[in-house]
């Protein structure tokens, strides 16, 4: 066959089995937001039958070859080659998987998470405890089908940013704690910032009014996304032109679901402003967790708790929130929003903090994989670790080791990427601000300018290079985590009045 034929074959294979996935992924959107309670074990029976089917289409030997030959031809361009070179490394994650012990793990997966929401709402981990058991077991026996280079924890570091190695997070994490654990005790020891206000009760209607008002200011397109409602908060891309974000209101805590929207609205909008021309291919979705975090962590901390952010919202929210607000001016409010404080919660943390809590997840995984840490005794690991990092320690289960959905879900290697993802947008950002005025932008309400800027440097390209390479398209140089530990010790150490 030609590559025309071969490409046309291909596109027409790809075709059916985006078909199944957006049913999939309809499916597990609803089921964590609006699907009815009781239709679950009926619900995840049949999608875990279908995703049985589409791993039978991925894994045909024909389309495999069929790819294969695709890749080697050499009158292929160069951007259909990356396409397929990404598709069948994917691949490699489950291709010698066999069927039933793949079906068998995404029952269990769904079942697990199902369990977890009852037993984080109970406070009770020993209820969710035996599915995490089985979910680590049967993760660490999927290893042996895996043809990598890698070994254990890094082939799943791997899958999530790829190039990076436990040895390199390592890296990463020393630095962290070298320069950000001291700073932490001296704001510790400092004059706190009041942020009383923020829990006061903000009723869940008006959070709504003010969600929505974030998202028109943030330019997010209504007619492409839409804004639901979940216990932990997510994005999930359909295409290009469906994109949805969710979030969960706290009454009692305004900051919680402003800048889980915020976060969320940053992972949308890479999504939506890839290129049309890849926009239906592979790499539409299948982009690093790293380079995905830059972009949501870019947005919440970056330019959400930047004070001209407020310029044009902060007025609205007194508006909405008149008696809670009324003694609080916008600089009051901003500093609350960046306050530091050692705290139990990951997604509520503030930035400077935030690193730790995924050095305490990234420990515990490596740990798991690696042989060292006992997972009999996981929860109380957990809450050492934190006592230890943090000085605070978890009093109930879902302050502690069932905060998080991911481990339900079996993604052993994803949370490290959090942090590195703060890292690579503190690069991103010093970019951008060589190139337009930031706080100029948000203060003119011209947030456009901004996705303009991220959407020619970084998201137009989706998932079609390396991390590594994507740092150099959009900045010009290697990944520096310099940068990301330098804006925190600066921010907050003028925040607080720390000298050096």
């Amino acid at each position: 066959m030609t590559t025309e034929e071969l490409w046309k074959k291909y596109k027409e294979k790809q075709f059916i089995i985006s078909a199944y996935e957006l049913l999939l992924n309809t499916t597990y959107y609803d089921s964590d937001t609006i699907a009815p309670v009781k239709g679950r074990d009926y619900r995840n029976e049949r999608m875990a039958y279908i995703g049985g089917e589409v791993f039978d289409m991925q894994t045909d030997p024909e389309y495999i070859a069929l790819r294969e030959e695709l890749a080697a031809k050499e009158d292929l361009d160069e951007t259909s080659r990356e396409i397929l070179k990404w598709e069948l490394k994917d691949l490699e994650s489950f291709r010698y998987i066999p069927k039933d012990v793949y079906v068998a793990y995404n029952e269990l997966t769904m079942k697990a998470n199902v369990v977890w929401k009852e037993a984080k709402n109970r406070n009770d981990y020993k209820l969710f405890e035996p599915y995490l058991l089985k979910i680590i077991e049967m993760r660490k026996d999927m290893l042996q089908y895996r043809h990598s280079d890698l070994q254990g924890y890094d082939i799943y570091l791997s899958d999530y940013e790829p190039g990076m190695t436990t040895e390199k997070y390592d890296q990463f994490f020393d630095l962290i704690r070298e320069k950000l654990v001291p700073l932490i005790k001296k704001i510790s020891a400092a004059p706190q910032i009041d942020t009383a206000f923020t829990n006061l009760h903000y009723p869940a209607d008006q959070q709504r009014k003010l969600m929505y008002r974030i998202l028109d200011y943030m330019k997010f397109d209504l007619e492409a996304g839409v804004l639901g409602e979940t216990e932990h908060p997510f994005t999930s891309a359909m295409s290009k032109n469906d994109v949805r974000v969710t979030t969960h209101y706290y009454e009692d805590n305004i900051l919680s679901s402003i800048f889980s929207v915020i976060h969320e609205a940053g992972h949308a909008t890479y999504n939506y402003q890839i290129r049309d021309d890849l926009a239906d291919t592979y790499v539409f979705d299948n982009i690093s967790s790293g380079m995905h975090e830059s972009q949501s962590r870019l947005m919440e901390n970056y330019l959400g708790r930047n004070m001209a952010f407020w310029d044009n919202l902060y007025p609205e929210a007194v508006k909405l929130f008149p008696e809670q607000l009324k003694n609080v001016d916008q600089e009051a409010f901003v500093k609350a929003a960046n306050a530091s404080v050692c705290s139990l919660i990951r997604t509520e943390a503030d930035e400077l903090t935030y690193p730790l809590h995924i050095l305490v997840r990234y420990e515990i995984e490596k740990g798991i994989f690696n042989g060292t840490v006992d997972v009999n005794n996981l929860e109380q690991i957990w809450n050492d670790k934190y006592e230890e990092y943090l000085g605070v320690r978890p009093q109930k289960a879902s302050e502690g080791i069932l905060q998080d959905v991911h481990w339900s879900g079996g993604s052993f290697g994803y949370f490290p990427t959090y942090a590195l993802g703060s890292g690579y947008a503190a690069q991103f950002m010093a970019a951008m601000r060589k190139d337009i005025d930031v706080e100029v932008c948000m203060h003119n309400n011209e947030f456009q300018t901004i996705k303009d800027w991220l959407k020619e440097h970084i998201h137009q390209y989706g998932g079609l290079y390396l991390p590594q390479k994507q740092i150099e398209i959009a900045t010009g140089e290697p990944f520096d985590p310099n940068y990301y530990v330098d804006y925190l010790t600066e921010k907050y150490s003028k925040l607080y009045g720390i000298k050096e």
